[in-house]
């Protein structure tokens, strides 16, 4: 009787914690890559946090994805929207408070400051059009929104220094989820 009971009560802990995990899930594993001057660059979900570090300032309507690799570099998409933030192109540029928008690339690990740092934006460089398109935004999940685009611009060295002066993306593509319900929520 020890046996059965002690059975059943691993069979409801288990289906307990299926039930939560399909309940939370929104069924979309999160993604993001893009190949720099043709070689691959993928970044993960944090480890602790099991996703992509995402956020939204209101004062600037500016959102961003920002992804880390394996290697410490990152990515920066930062793109802003006056009324709200929806599936269309971004340009890089500046927007209206004088905030730069665009994919922002750091080859160095740990993100400390580097004269290696490229940008798809500069004060030399005219915008760049269509440089992050957000092609799906899926709301279904009211809590958990998922958010998928592509980017491909050209980067250009923001420090004279930088040996490197450009560099092209090609195939950039990501799937991140982004945690509504807070009081800072971007407008999609």
């Amino acid at each position: 009787m020890k046996n059965v009971i002690l059975a059943l009560f691993v069979i409801l802990i288990i289906l307990t914690g299926c039930s939560k995990k399909k309940e939370n899930s929104t069924g979309a594993d999160e993604l993001f890559s893009v190949k720099i001057d043709g070689v691959l660059w993928e970044a993960f979900p944090d480890e602790e946090f099991k996703e992509y570090n995402l956020s939204y300032s209101a004062l600037d309507g500016q959102f961003s994805i920002f992804a880390v690799a394996k290697d410490g570099s990152t990515i920066d998409l930062s793109f802003h929207s006056i009324d709200k933030i929806g599936v269309g192109s971004y340009p890089a540029t500046r927007n209206d408070k004088g905030i730069n928008s665009g994919v922002f690339y750091n080859p160095e690990a740990g993100g400390k400051s580097s004269d290696k740092y490229m940008s798809a934006t500069t004060s030399e460089v005219p915008i760049q059009q269509n440089v992050v398109q957000i092609s799906k935004i899926d709301k279904s999940n009211p809590k958990a929104y998922v958010i998928e685009g592509t980017f491909s611009p050209t980067l250009y060295a923001a420090y004279t220094t930088n040996s490197k002066r450009t560099s092209k993306l090609t195939e950039g593509k990501f799937r991140v989820i982004y945690h509504a319900g807070g009081t800072n929520d971007p407008p999609f």
